[in-house]
């Protein structure tokens, strides 16, 4: 059993962290909004995070990106519109897949072939 002093102690250290987890964040009144910015949620990365999207993240960061997101939607911008705005603020990586453009389908399928026409040549 425990002591009454021991017993405060663990309340008032778990007590802030159980607070936090009650609070529910803000749902966007339309649900097909909330339903996109629950899409994008799967799409952004949380930066403190090891590689884990922000929809399963419960760091601050994530918290405060996906109240942008939805302020984001909220105010009539696209998805694609969100996300521009997130690469250029944050770089490449807040996306959990980054953009591909012609120059990286030539890079991903044209240099390996290459490279095994010029190498042997090399090594000769």
């Amino acid at each position: 059993m425990l002591n009454p002093k021991t017993l405060i102690t663990l309340l008032v250290l778990l007590l802030p962290t159980s607070l936090h987890a009650l609070s529910p964040e803000i749902r966007l009144a339309d649900e097909a909004q909330e339903q996109r910015a629950m899409n994008l949620f799967l799409q952004v990365r949380c930066l403190v995070c090891a590689g884990q999207v922000i929809e399963s993240s419960n760091t601050e960061f994530s918290s405060e990106m996906r109240k942008l997101i939805r302020k984001k939607i909220s105010d009539g911008k696209n998805d694609e519109k969100i996300k521009a705005e997130l690469v250029t603020e944050f770089g490449e990586d807040i996306l959990s897949e980054p953009r591909t453009g012609a120059v990286s389908w030539v890079f991903l399928w044209c240099l390996p072939f290459l490279f095994g026409i010029i190498v042997p040549r090399l090594i000769r």
